[in-house]
Order: C-alpha cells, then sequence, then structure tokens
C-alpha cells in the first residue's frame, strides 16, 4: 500500500475512518478463536459516495481490498494480508426506508440481522433469514454468502428475499439497481451477480429486502425418533403443514454435549436416533396450534417418533431453539476442530453421515464429530476433531468429508460460503465448465483481481 493511498483515505474518511497498528490486530477474523485480522489498514466508510471514492482510489494505487461485514464467516472469507487493505461496513448501519404497503425495507449492509428484525418488528413485519449469529452477521455478508439459516424451510434463503440492491464495482462505479418490484423482467437480473458472490465483483453497500407479515401464531417441539426412516416420516407428515418453517436435526453427539447439567437443561432424555427440532409459523393461532398438535400425536401413536416435548411459552421456545443454536459450546467441547456445511438429499443424508464417521475412525481412531443441520432444506453442518493435532490433518479430514458427497451429487457449501478455506473443493460441486465461467465474470468486472482476490478460486 502507497502511503499516497493512506493520506487519501484518511482526508475522506475522517476521525475514526482509518484504523491501523494495533486496532487492526485487535479484531479476530474468526469467529470461534483469535485470529487477528493482519492488513495495513482498516478503512470504516459512511456511506456508498465513501466506498465508491475508496475503491476508486485503491484502482489507481493497485490497492487490494478485502471486505468486512460481521466476521461470523467460517470459511475465511475476511481473511486479508500484509499489504492489503480492509473495507469494514460496520458504520452503514441505517435501516433507510421501511415500506409498510410494498412490504420492503432498505438497510445499508452494515445492519445486523437482529437490527433489520427489531426494524420489521417495530413495523407488523417479520424477516425471515434468521441465524444463531444474527447479533453480529449483518445484511451485507448474508447477501455476499445467500446465507440459508433457521427458516429457508418455508422462506428460502436471502436470495429469495432481495429484489434489488446497490454495489460498487472494483473500479468505484456504482451500480445502483433497488428494484422494489416482485416481477421486473428487464434483461439481466444484475443482482443475482453479486449475491452469493462473496464480495469477489464488488462491495454491496444496500438492498431492497422482501419482507412478510408478522406471523401470530408460532409452535416449537423437540421430537425424538428412533432411526433414519421414522425422521424421514416425521418430516413427510410435518410438510402437510403450510406453517412449517423449520425441520431441524441434531444427532446424538451434539445433543449431548449442549445438554449438559452445567449448560443448559436436556429437554428430552439420551437414547434417540436423532432429536428433530420442529417449528411452524402462521396466522391463525388457534387453527395452526391444532393441526400441529395433532401431527404430533399421530407421530406418536404410530412410533415415528418416540417421545416429544411442545412448548407452552415463549421462554420455552427459545430454550429449544437455544438447544439447537448452542453450536459455541459444542465446538469448545471437542476443539480443535474444522467445520463443514454441506448440503444433499434429506434421503442421503443419514448414509453420507455415516459413511463420513467410518471413513473417519478408519483414518483417525480418535476422531470424533457432531452434526446437526437444517435437513428439512438439505443441509447439515458437521464439527470434526482428531485430537489435539487436528490442524496438521485438516486436509485430509476436507478429503473424507468432501470426496464421500460427490456419489450424493451433494454441495461442499450449502450456505457458509468457499471464501479461501474451500477453495481446492470447489470441484467436487462445480464442473469445469462453470468454474471457467465464473472465472470469466471475474475477469470482467475486476480483471486485476483487486477485490477479495484469494476468495472462490
Amino acid at each position: 500500500m502507497t502511503a499516497g493511498f493512506l493520506e487519501d483515505m484518511t482526508a475522506l474518511l475522517g476521525s475514526g475512518g482509518v484504523l491501523t497498528g494495533g486496532d487492526v490486530a485487535m479484531r479476530s477474523a474468526d469467529p470461534f478463536r483469535v485470529v487477528p485480522v493482519v492488513a495495513d489498514a482498516i478503512l470504516r466508510p459512511r456511506d456508498t459516495g465513501e466506498v465508491s471514492a475508496i475503491l476508486a482510489a485503491a484502482a489507481r494505487h493497485g490497492v487490494v481490498i478485502v471486505t468486512h461485514g460481521g466476521r461470523t464467516g467460517v470459511s475465511g472469507g475476511v481473511d486479508s494480508r500484509a499489504g492489503e487493505v480492509v473495507v469494514s461496513l460496520e458504520r452503514m448501519n441505517r435501516i433507510v426506508e421501511v415500506d409498510l404497503v410494498g412490504r420492503t425495507i432498505i438497510a445499508e449492509a452494515g445492519v445486523t440481522i437482529e437490527a433489520l428484525h427489531a426494524a420489521a418488528e417495530a413495523s407488523g413485519l417479520y424477516y425471515p433469514v434468521d441465524l444463531g449469529a444474527r447479533g453480529s452477521a449483518t445484511v451485507g455478508g448474508t447477501i455476499a454468502t445467500n446465507a440459508g439459516g433457521n427458516r429457508t424451510l418455508r422462506w428460502g434463503m436471502t436470495r429469495d428475499r432481495v429484489l434489488g440492491l446497490e454495489a460498487v464495482l472494483p473500479d468505484g462505479t456504482v451500480v445502483s439497481s433497488l428494484n422494489r418490484l416482485v416481477k421486473n423482467n428487464t434483461g439481466y437480473d444484475l443482482k443475482q451477480l453479486f449475491i452469493g458472490a462473496e464480495g469477489t465483483l464488488g462491495i454491496v453497500t444496500q438492498a431492497v429486502f422482501r419482507v412478510v407479515p408478522k406471523p401470530i401464531s408460532h409452535e416449537v417441539a423437540m421430537v425424538a425418533v428412533p432411526d433414519n426412516a421414522a425422521m424421514l416420516r416425521l418430516l413427510d407428515a410435518m410438510q402437510h403443514l403450510v406453517s412449517l418453517s423449520a425441520f431441524e436435526l441434531i444427532y446424538p453427539e451434539f445433543y449431548e454435549s449442549v445438554t449438559q447439567p452445567e449448560v443448559q437443561p436436556r429437554p428430552l432424555p439420551l437414547g434417540a436416533h436423532g432429536y428433530v427440532l420442529v417449528e411452524a409459523m402462521g396466522y391463525d393461532a388457534a387453527s395452526d396450534r391444532a393441526q400441529f398438535e395433532a401431527i404430533l400425536e399421530r407421530m406418536l401413536e404410530e412410533g415415528v417418533a418416540s417421545d416429544a416435548v411442545i412448548a407452552q411459552s415463549e421462554a420455552q421456545r427459545a430454550a429449544l431453539w437455544k438447544v439447537r443454536e448452542s453450536v459455541d459450546v459444542a465446538v469448545k467441547a471437542i476443539f480443535p476442530l474444522a467445520m463443514f456445511d454441506v448440503s444433499l438429499g434429506v434421503a442421503d443424508i443419514d448414509l453420507y453421515v455415516r459413511t463420513v464417521r467410518e471413513r473417519l475412525e478408519a483414518a483417525f481412531p480418535a476422531a470424533k464429530m457432531i452434526v446437526q443441520g437444517h435437513v428439512g432444506d438439505n443441509n447439515i453442518h458437521l464439527g470434526i476433531t482428531v485430537g489435539p493435532d487436528t490442524p496438521a490433518h485438516e486436509h485430509a479430514v476436507d478429503a473424507i468429508v468432501y470426496e464421500a458427497l460427490v456419489p450424493f451429487g451433494g454441495s461442499m457449501s450449502a450456505e457458509h460460503g468457499i471464501g479461501t478455506l474451500k477453495n481446492e473443493w470447489l470441484r467436487v460441486s462445480r464442473n469445469p465448465a462453470e468454474i471457467a465461467l465464473m472465472r470469466a465474470i471475474k475477469q470482467t468486472l475486476d480483471p486485476a483481481n483487486r477485490l477479495n482476490p484469494r476468495v472462490l478460486f
């Protein structure tokens, strides 16, 4: 980075807009462990105009830019190096507009998911993309990775909730496409270039989010299933509910580790094949609850469910969800570990998990694995440790997890993105022609490879 560039940035961004030295290193690039950020500076723009000026200046000076949102990702998407500059969108945290009639919210990229939820709720609306890191994950980050989260089953991923967006290209050009229309078929849908692109094509600065009326019913249950066939039958039965919003499977190792007495109560006893958190959110409280309970009663009578507990209050609903979201507790229990986020057909998940477990134990007798995820929408998360030296064996573990996906036609990244840690394994889910086309798009918009240069490829 040239001295002239930093001088220009200090003049542009003012007090607090440029961080250097210890103010950079004090931040972590990983949500579960301390990995100090390495960069010559962190720039903190306040609006799209400043982002544009930063990227234009970076283009003139040949400066490499890495974008930061809430830094909650686990794929190395925010990794930077000495000589590079970070652009953090943390000060771009304004709710620009709430449209009650059109049911849209315009928000800047630095707004957290939790803040977007609050803005929607204050107007009797609901933004359905939700995830455990909601308090720090930003909407820009979820756009970059096309995050799904807890309620994809009913309302889709981030891609399904974004109507339009504004982005700044690597040369500083602002592409403002803040469409508010559900139907707008006028050529290329430019927003889709940036959703899921992990910041490699431009920096998203604000977006138009599609929201829904706030649900008035909220049913949550934890269900124990005796085997995989029962889990699939339970899913089939619950999918008859129009209001079904989540179907989350927790395998026993994860469940046991996060429900120790010193952590939180255990809703159901140990001994089941798996534990399913089922949720329904709708607009007819009496009818929704009656249907929810009727299906669960039938599942218990037929032996599909071996046990179940239905939340009777908001506190109990939160307690059941906390079991599913206590990822940090499970991570600490088997740390150090490698984390994975894959998707494949629901009917194949159990066989895939068994295959990975068998191959791990054959290669690493001390291996331990925790599994949970959004099974209703094909997605599971795996945490794997092979002992204290897990980082030294991470490539071998990666090979076991990703190569096992191939026979099932699965994806090696369901919602966490490729980042800088999974590049080698993109070939598992994308064919050479697809990768070549993605590279061509990158080359067209960022020919000097100055924006998130090691992400994806």
